[in-house]
């Protein structure tokens, strides 16, 4: 697998637990910036208000490994490029009081991302990571509602027409 492959099923890991976990999504990106490999933004990241908040937040940030770990790579492929997520994650473990320390956290986070269902979005997002390297949230959404069976590729494909159009409209104007 390339490198590309795996920060793309690490950051489709985080956008997949940002979803599902009712976490709005800015965008996921697997282009390198800074010497990081990828990120997945959340709207109004690190505006957490509440234990609850946190408790999700924690568990999205150990989703990337999480995602790598139910995708069968081994522990050293999976940990790669996931400290700051964990420092994140034990910050938030620490100031809200979160019972459990990061191991607990990233076996949340690994029973999440082995749902099936999961999988399958975390798959799904990263192929198409791997080919336009950036996806915004709006297209995040609908490539999990088109995982799940919500919506059908001919939706998607329409969707993607318009607002490939829209965006060109715009542009003119």
């Amino acid at each position: 697998m390339s490198a590309d492959n795996t920060t793309a099923i690490h950051e489709a890991g985080h956008a997949v637990a940002h979803i599902r976990l009712g976490i709005l999504q800015d965008r996921v990106t697997i282009e390198p910036k800074d010497g990081v490999l990828g990120s997945a933004m959340a709207e109004g990241a690190g505006n957490v208000w509440d234990a609850e908040a946190a408790a999700n937040q924690a568990i999205a940030f150990c989703s990337g490994y999480a995602a790598l770990v139910a995708a069968g790579h081994d522990q050293p492929t999976a940990l790669a490029g996931a400290d700051d997520d964990f420092e994140q994650t034990e910050y938030l473990i620490s100031f809200w009081g979160l019972q459990g320390g990061i191991a607990d956290w990233r076996n949340r986070a690994v029973e999440l991302m082995a749902e099936p269902r999961n999988m399958a979005a975390v798959s799904l997002i990263a192929g198409h990571l791997e080919q336009e390297k950036t996806i915004s949230g709006d297209v995040l959404d609908l490539l999990v509602d088109l995982s799940d069976g919500n919506c059908s590729q001919a939706d998607f494909d329409r969707y993607m027409l318009l607002r490939a159009s829209t965006r060109s409209d715009e542009l003119v104007d």
